[in-house]
Order: C-alpha cells, then structure tokens, then sequence
C-alpha cells in the first residue's frame, strides 16, 4: 500500500529578482521596461521630423539626426535642414568637438570620408579614404581604420590624415589573424580595435614610437556590430550573443536575455543616453525589435516598434512611412502587448513530482498567464493583480516555463508569487 505525501510551497520574487539566475533559467521582457521597481509597458512614439523624399538611412551624431538621402547622395540635419553632398551608402556619422570648440560631423561611406561643420559651406573630402568603419579620438589624435590598416591624425587636427610624418599623420598595419576592423573605441586610456574575430589593444601617445599593439584574450566568435560604450564598458553583438568587454576579457553579457535574437541577421548597435546600449534587431521569429540592455540592471529588453531604421542618441528614433519618430512615455504596440517569459527550475524544492497550481501578480491591471511543462501540457487563466490564480490544471514538470502578458497602458507588474505541490510516494 502507498501513502501519498505532499508538501505546498509559496514562493515571492520582487521584480529585482526577476532576471535569468537562481530558480530562472531564462527570462525575457517583451515590450516592457522597469521603472521604480515595476515592469510597465514601454515606449510609445511621437513624430519628431518628416523625411525628405527617397531618405534610406537616419543616423544620430550627439542629439542631431541625420538622414541620408539615397537619389540624389545627400545628407541632410533634420533639424536645420542643411544638406551636405555625399558619396555611395553611408554607414556611420560622428561628432567630435575641435580644440577651439567647433563641432564638427565626420561622414563614412566605403568610398568617401568627409569633415564638415554646421554649415553648407565647410565640407572636406579626404581620400584615400581614412575609414570606412568608425572613429576614436585619443590623446589628441584622431583613428580611423580601413581593413586592417589604421590611420591617424596629427595632434589637434582632426583634418591632418596626409601629410605623413614622425610628428604627423601615419598609419600602421595592424597583427595579422583577427580579421579587418568592425570598430575603434577609446576607452580607458587605450585604443581598442574590433575586428572580426578578435580585439587588439593600441597603447598609443603623442610620440608614434611609443605605440605598441597587443592582441587581447577572445574566445566570443566573431564580432557582428559596433560596440556601446557606457563609462568603461564595451558591449557589442558577437556569434554568442551580446558581449561585454571591459578592456581585458570579454565575456557574455549578464542577463543579456538575447536567445530570441537572429544573429545572422543585420545589428545596429549604439549607445541611449550614455547610460544603456541598444540595437535594432531581427528575432528569431523574422519581426523586428529595438533591444535595450541595462547595464546597471543587468537586464535586457525588447521594445515592440515598426520601424525600417533606428538610430541612437538622447532617445531612440525610428524611420518609417516617410517620417522619423521619437520613443517616450508609455503605449502598447500596434499588434499584441506586453509580455514576461520566465523558464523556472523547481528542482531545488527536493525529490518528487513538482506541480504549478497558481500565480499571484503584484501590481495593478488585468492578466493573462499561462504556463507549460516538460511534458508539454500547458494550462492559461485570466488573472487581477493582488489575486491568487489558480489554473485549471496543475502544470507538471521540474523545468516550467511561465507567461504574463497583458494589453493596458497603465497595468504594471511589481512581483510574481507561485505556489507549488511536491508529491511524493512512501
């Protein structure tokens, strides 16, 4: 004869402990963002500019937007509607701030380079072309890289890339086997190189003898998108997912929650307010996405946008229907919602069958949650905030996966409660 014996566990997880460790294996927020310790839905959009007519590409230099215009080779500020001549497609746009204060606007293309400031007038072009990648400024000097060959200004002279000398312009080759140059940032006090399948590190002063290569540690795959930096921190997309280098390794982003993201599809990559790193993507199941990753929160997210550009700055800015438009304050997508996906692990709550019986949502608003076992039943209930919900099933297995979902603005998420029943045989 057989005795059933079971236990009830209760167990509360603030949103703070709601990221991919401990009990979860894997987390995802879809469409929504933390704000004052609460999941709320994220960013809506507002029209910020209106595109001239044939725009293919937006780009953010500082809090300016630019917009590259494909028909006619021209790149126009959209909020002074200055344009400047161009060259073929167009991959990049940086501002640097000269010695006496002038902001100028550096523009990449893979057969132009030019230099120009916030007036029609001042335009330089530079060939042979200094970059066809990105720029970094450092120690007075500015560096550009085409393939694996860098380039580098004279001090204090952003435009001084041909007048080669021992106190001039130069350039070098860079160690063979890393691949040609994705990015250059500067960053504690050394100018890092991305290549495609490795980083070197340039240790580079005023004195061109005194710069020294060194090929530093990588075991990521190769390197798929500029990096974000934020203080002195690199992050960046690499066959393995997003990356943090912080000038020594470079190992997997915590709580990246980057499963759902097709790498072999196109990554934008840039830095919000020099405080997040964010990237228009492709998820796996072929929408697109602008993921944001938190550093100091450790956590990643997707905002649910149309959009057929991004570009990164202040804020978010999205191309579409002819138009530029700007993300802030809170508004569901044009289809679907908001979405939290948790895969849980119940093993630690000792031996026997391990059974999901209901959801407890902190918070306010409606719901909808559902969950799945290993066996691949699954079982969904309408829930309330400051409700316990019970599922019509119990959801069996030691490994559950857990969604909350739900379609109102002002809902929010401030913690989950599960209770769970361990049965055993004796």
């Amino acid at each position: 004869m057989t005795v059933p014996s079971c236990r009830t566990y209760t167990l509360h997880y603030p949103v703070s402990a709601l990221r991919r460790e401990g009990r979860f294996r894997r987390f995802r927020l879809e469409h929504l963002r933390e704000e004052n310790g609460s999941f709320v839905c994220a960013e809506g959009e507002i029209k910020a500019y209106t595109l001239p007519s044939s725009a293919t590409d937006i780009f953010c230099a500082g809090d300016r937007v630019f917009a590259y215009v494909k028909s006619t080779q021209t790149g126009k500020f959209l909020d002074t509607n200055v344009s400047y001549p161009s060259g073929g497609s167009m991959h990049n746009l940086t501002a640097l701030v000269e010695a006496e204060g002038t902001t100028r606007y550096f523009a990449i293309g893979d057969t132009y380079f030019h230099y120009f400031a916030n007036t029609a007038n001042s335009i330089v072009t530079f060939s042979p072309t200094p970059s066809t990648s990105a720029l970094a400024l450092h120690h007075e000097r500015l560096f550009g890289a085409v393939g694996t060959r860098v380039y580098y200004t004279k001090p204090l002279d952003f435009r001084g890339w041909e007048n080669y000398g021992e106190h001039d312009a130069g350039y070098f080759d860079l160690l063979p086997g890393a691949g040609e140059v994705v990015d250059i940032i500067s960053m504690r006090d050394r100018v890092y190189f991305l290549r495609r399948y490795g980083i070197t590190r340039l240790t580079g002063y005023c004195d061109i003898y005194n710069f020294q290569q060194e090929a530093m540690p990588f075991g990521m795959g190769e390197i798929l998108s500029r990096a974000a930096v934020i203080g002195e921190t690199a992050y960046f997309f690499t066959s393995r997912g997003l990356c943090r280098f912080d000038g020594t390794k470079a190992e997997q982003a915590a709580g990246a929650s980057d499963e759902e993201i097709s790498l072999s599809a196109d990554l934008r990559m840039g830095t919000l307010d020099h405080m997040q790193a964010a990237a228009s993507v492709t998820m796996t199941d072929g929408v697109k996405a602008v993921y944001v990753y938190d550093p100091v929160q450790e956590r990643g997210r997707f905002i649910r946008r149309t959009f057929d550009r991004c570009a990164f700055g202040p804020y978010i800015y999205t191309m579409h229907g002819g138009s530029v438009y700007r993300l802030t304050g809170k508004a569901l997508p044009s289809a679907g919602g908001c979405k939290l996906v948790a895969e849980m692990a119940l093993s630690d709550l000792g031996e026997g069958e391990k059974r999901l019986e209901a959801v407890y949502i902190s918070g306010s608003g409606s719901f909808t949650v559902s969950a799945a076992g290993e066996d691949g039943l699954s079982s969904s209930a309408s829930a309330k905030a400051g409700e316990w919900t019970r599922f019509p099933t119990a959801v069996r297995g030691e490994n559950i996966s857990l969604t909350v979902s739900f379609s109102q603005t002002a809902a929010c998420i401030d913690g989950i409660g599960l209770r769970v029943r361990r049965e055993d045989r004796i």
